[in-house]
């Protein structure tokens, strides 16, 4: 073997080497670097998506008809917002529903709480809310929270209730910030209602944004905590409603 052919031969060996195993450490590097920008992708996704604001009319509203949602919420590591537009001060004791909600908030593991207690947004049966005043305290909080999703109350407001409705027809109109998602807990007929968990059948039929809550201790506890309006229907309506075990949300 001639010397210029053993040098080609030496040559040929080294980059042989080198092609090698420098394109095994290349493809190690890109891999790192891919799945580097691609956990932050998806942590970032999951920071985007994990604000949820629950938009409601009264202290003991959240454990009344929101538990199943809340308790999915929290199970799936969304942090949960919520906004009461009134303190509940009908009877006058709305310092004392305040006390109640906060205590509430803090066992069902919701710890952003606001709770509006403004002159036009009283708790009322009989009066209709300004919509205009709810869009505004609704969109502030949300562009300085970065709120991806809210939820509310549908069009019936569960109860018929005015101040419920006043939610719905406040939040279905205002304006959203792109991306985000609204959703509205769905009112059924009085026979579904009170069908307690049964109604799990029929709601994993006809809709599939089914939240549920089998606890039944946490859904009394966290009535129970709201002490002043734990009067005797209000222990059968945890019993009974499908309310305590069973949400289905509509998205608008």
């Amino acid at each position: 073997m001639e010397f210029f052919d053993i040098i080609e031969e030496i040559v040929d060996d080294d980059l042989l080497f080198i092609l090698k195993y420098g394109l095994l450490i290349s493809n190690f590097i890109t891999i790192f670097i891919l799945l580097y920008f691609k956990s932050k992708k998806q942590q970032n996704e999951k920071e985007e998506k994990k604000s949820v604001l629950l938009v409601t009319a009264h202290p003991d509203d959240e454990a009344m008809f929101f538990l199943p949602t809340i308790t999915y919420l929290n199970d799936n590591n969304y942090e949960v917002h919520l906004i009461c537009l009134s303190n509940g001060n009908a009877n006058k004791i709305g310092k004392i529903r305040e006390v109640e909600l906060e205590k509430c908030c803090k066992y069902l593991k919701i710890n952003k709480l606001t709770i509006i207690n403004d002159k036009d947004l009283q708790d009322s049966m009989s009066v209709m809310w300004l919509i205009e005043k709810i869009q505004k305290i609704v969109e502030e909080y949300i562009d300085e929270n970065n709120i991806k999703g809210v939820i509310t109350f549908d069009k019936k407001g569960i109860s018929g209730h005015l101040n419920h409705i006043a939610c719905y027809k406040a939040i279905s109109s205002m304006k959203r910030t792109e991306g985000l998602k609204v959703f509205v807990l769905e009112t059924t007929n009085i026979l579904r209602k009170y069908s307690s968990i049964l109604d799990f059948f029929v709601s994993s039929i006809l809709n599939d944004n089914l939240m549920v809550n089998l606890n039944i201790l946490k859904a009394w506890r966290s009535m129970k905590i709201h002490h002043s309006q734990f009067v005797w229907y209000r222990k059968l309506f945890v019993v009974f409603s499908r309310y305590a075990y069973i949400n289905t949300l509509i998205k608008i």
